[in-house]
């Protein structure tokens, strides 16, 4: 027989009300606040949640509140986390076979000028929007960059260094009680079978 104190507080604690995924997303859809569009995407949200938050208590006695400031987060900073997430997956597939030219491209610079601004001076004008290097100016000077491989690599590693899902997650801080004690602890004893 093994006997052991768990600790016992005055809100209930993140598992308590979301036990499975599938609350979770019940809530988020009954609830229809939005922010997440990707449904996989709003399932790996709740493991997140869970592995970071599972066993904290909520810093309300209200549930009802609680969820709704949780959906409320998830509206105001999802929609962000999410594009941030697949523009780093755009990223990464730069590193993939047959992409890496890409890394290397830079900026395009195209000068035009006139010399007479008339019909011509006016078509040129209007088809510089699409960014042709026109044939029919007076003047025009285009300047393509290269990048280095190592400054293709150090940009790309500044990009993808950042990690966007502690960021978010942190937005959720503050849902959760900041200083952590047990309001009283519940003896449990069990029964030990060998």
């Amino acid at each position: 027989m093994s006997n052991y104190m768990t600790p016992m507080y005055s809100t209930m604690k993140f598992t308590d009300i979301y036990k499975n995924v599938t609350t979770f997303t019940a809530d988020y859809a009954e609830i229809a606040l939005g922010g997440i569009s990707d449904a996989t995407l709003l399932n790996k949200l709740y493991y997140l949640l869970y592995a970071k938050f599972g066993n904290s208590p909520i810093a309300n006695y209200d549930i009802t509140q609680f969820k709704y400031k949780l959906f409320s987060v998830i509206f105001q900073y999802g929609p962000t986390w999410e594009s941030k997430l697949d523009i780093q997956g755009k990223l990464r597939g730069l590193l993939e076979p047959g992409h890496e030219s890409e890394l290397y491209t830079g900026t395009k610079a195209i000068y035009n000028h006139a010399f007479n601004p008339g019909e011509i001076a006016a078509e040129s004008a209007s088809s510089t929007t699409n960014q042709p290097e026109l044939q029919y100016v007076n003047d025009q000077n285009v300047t393509n960059y290269t990048k280095s491989k190592m400054d293709a690599y150090t940009q790309l590693w500044d990009l993808l260094a950042t990690d966007v899902t502690s960021q978010f997650l942190s937005k959720f801080n503050n849902l959760f009680k900041k200083f952590v004690q047990p309001n009283r602890y519940l003896f449990v004893e069990e029964d030990d079978e060998q």
